[in-house]
């Protein structure tokens, strides 16, 4: 099921909300875009809810977030779900890592907000829950 073209507009808003409130370091703004009871799977761990989202914000490396546009998909006239790609510049050291995201969104009162997203990284060999070392 195709997106109408204001939930198109809205989801892509919302995902290019996601990397701009994480290059700007506001984890008030980033949180935002997330359901209260989320989950936010990278690294081989799940960080849960708003909560572990901050504990999460608080130890990952800062830097520049490219995201680029998304695929949608329709699950109903409530929940949908995206593929993007991204790619990452580390703040400090400049080092660059690529991944795909697969979310689950769902509308809210609020809008569109992210109720699950799934990282993987883009590594020699494929896709896999960890960059290359």
């Amino acid at each position: 099921m195709q997106p109408s073209y204001t939930d198109h507009v809205e989801i892509t808003q919302l995902l290019a909300e996601y990397c701009l409130a994480l290059d700007h370091d506001d984890a008030d703004r980033w949180v935002a875009v997330f359901t209260p009871d989320c989950a936010f799977e990278v690294y081989g761990r799940s960080f849960d809810g708003h909560d572990g989202l901050r504990k999460m914000m608080r130890v990952a490396p800062g830097g520049l977030h490219l995201g680029g546009p998304p695929v949608i998909e329709m699950v109903d006239d409530d929940r949908a779900r995206t593929e993007q790609n991204l790619l990452f510049v580390e703040r400090g050291t400049q080092q660059l890592r690529s991944a795909v995201y697969y979310d689950d969104l769902v509308r809210t009162d609020a809008g569109w907000r992210i109720a699950r997203r799934h990282c993987t990284f883009i590594v020699r060999d494929g896709l896999r829950d960890r960059p290359d070392e």
